[in-house]
């Protein structure tokens, strides 16, 4: 799922953490999030994967922890918590209705 965020500067740290959860190495090809760039627009898109794809892993919010890794680190964690959240609701939508 891809979600907009006109706030994220691009720094890709969230893609760093959430590689080192699932592997303990920080190789971002591994990552459940990808901040993919706009162009022009400001901000950039956030994709999160449903299910594990190629070498991505499905996004679990993290639910072993208290506060998702990616968003532990990312400067803007508010509205990465906003997108987490309605990931996690669509992705139970989703999984409910198929």
């Amino acid at each position: 799922m891809k979600f907009n965020m006109p706030t994220c500067g691009g720094c890709r740290t969230c893609e760093i953490a959430c590689s080192f959860r699932h592997t303990g190495e920080f190789t971002p090809a591994v990552s459940s999030i990808k901040i993919l760039d706009k162009g022009n627009e400001p901000g950039f898109v956030v994709s999160l994967f449903e299910e594990d794809k190629g070498l991505n892993r499905a996004c679990d919010g993290c639910k072993e922890l208290e506060v998702p890794l990616c968003m532990q680190y990312c400067r803007e964690r508010d509205e990465l918590e906003k997108i987490l959240e309605e990931f996690m609701k669509k992705a139970k939508k989703e999984v409910a209705s198929g």
